[in-house]
C-alpha cells in the first residue's frame, strides 16, 4: 500500500462484499488488548468488527484460556531472539568471496581499530566485505544472533524461544481449528512516523511495534493486513487491520 493506492482504498472502503460473510466466525483475541494501545486503535479495531458483523460475520470473543496473555507477552521477545538467531547463521556465508560485496581492504576505513590488526589478511577481507555491506540494523542481529546461539547462552535464549514459539503456535492453530475462522487484530500500535524522524527513533521501540505481528509470524500463520482511513478528514495515514487465518 502506498499513497499512489489512496484513491483505490477509499473505494473499496465504500463497497459492499459481493456475498454475505454469514457463516463466517471473527475472533476477537482478549490478551492482544495490550495496554500499549492508543484508543484510536482501539476504536478503529472496534469499528472494523462491527463493519464486518453488519455484512453478516458472526463476532466471537477469543478468551485468555485460549490464547495465553503469558505467550503474548513473551512473543516479541522470542521473535527477536529467533530471528537475530537466524540471520546470524544465514547471512554468515555472505564474505565478500561466494556471496555479497567485495570491497578491497584499503576502501573501508577501520578508524583506526586496534582489533583488527591481530587478524589474518583473510579476515581482514571478510570484516571489510561485511562492514561495507552490511547495515547498522543487520549487524545488530548478527551479534544478537551470534551471542544467543554461543554454548553459554543458547539454552537460556535459543532453546527458550524455541519452546515459546511451539506453545503459541499450538494455542494460535488451536483456536483457529475449533473456536473461529479468522482472527482480527490491528497490525501496529502507532502511525507511521515521518520520514525524516526515522533515524531520531530508538530501535527498541521500534521492535516494541511489531508486538501485534509476531504472534502469526512465530506461529506460522498467514495474515492479510488492510490498510483503513482514520476518523480524521485531514489525515493521510492508515491504521491497519489483520486478518489472520490457518
Amino acid at each position: 500500500y502506498d499513497s499512489a493506492s489512496e484513491i483505490a482504498v477509499a473505494q473499496l472502503s465504500l463497497k459492499s462484499p459481493e456475498k454475505s460473510l454469514s457463516g463466517i466466525r471473527v475472533g476477537i483475541p482478549a490478551s492482544f488488548s495490550v495496554q500499549e494501545c492508543p484508543n484510536e486503535i482501539s476504536e478503529s479495531w472496534s469499528l472494523a468488527a462491527d463493519l464486518l458483523h453488519q455484512h453478516g460475520a458472526e463476532i466471537i470473543q477469543v478468551s485468555t484460556d485460549d490464547i495465553s496473555p503469558r505467550l503474548m507477552q513473551r512473543a516479541l521477545a522470542a521473535y527477536y531472539v529467533l530471528v537475530s538467531a537466524e540471520a546470524s547463521s544465514n547471512l554468515c556465508r555472505y564474505d565478500g568471496f561466494r556471496y555479497g560485496v567485495a570491497v578491497a581492504e584499503e576502501e573501508v576505513n577501520f578508524n583506526g581499530n586496534s582489533e583488527t590488526s591481530d587478524l589474518t589478511p583473510l579476515e581482514r577481507q571478510y570484516s571489510a566485505s561485511r562492514s561495507f555491506g552490511f547495515g547498522t540494523e543487520v549487524k545488530r542481529r548478527i551479534l544478537c544472533g551470534t551471542s544467543v546461539l554461543s554454548s553459554d547462552r543458547f539454552h537460556t535464549y535459543y532453546e527458550a524461544a524455541a519452546k515459546l514459539r511451539a506453545a503459541l503456535a499450538e494455542e494460535m492453530h488451536s483456536t483457529l481449528k475449533e473456536k473461529v475462522d479468522l482472527l482480527l487484530v490491528p497490525t501496529v500500535l502507532s502511525l507511521p512516523h515521518k520520514i525524516d524522524q526515522g533515524s531520531l527513533l530508538d530501535p527498541t521501540a521500534m521492535f516494541a511495534n511489531d508486538v501485534m505481528t509476531v504472534p502469526a509470524s512465530l506461529s506460522g500463520l498467514p495474515a492479510l493486513s488492510i490498510p483503513r482511513q482514520t476518523q480524521e478528514p485531514s489525515s493521510t495515514f492508515s491504521y491497519g487491520m489483520q486478518l489472520i487465518s490457518s
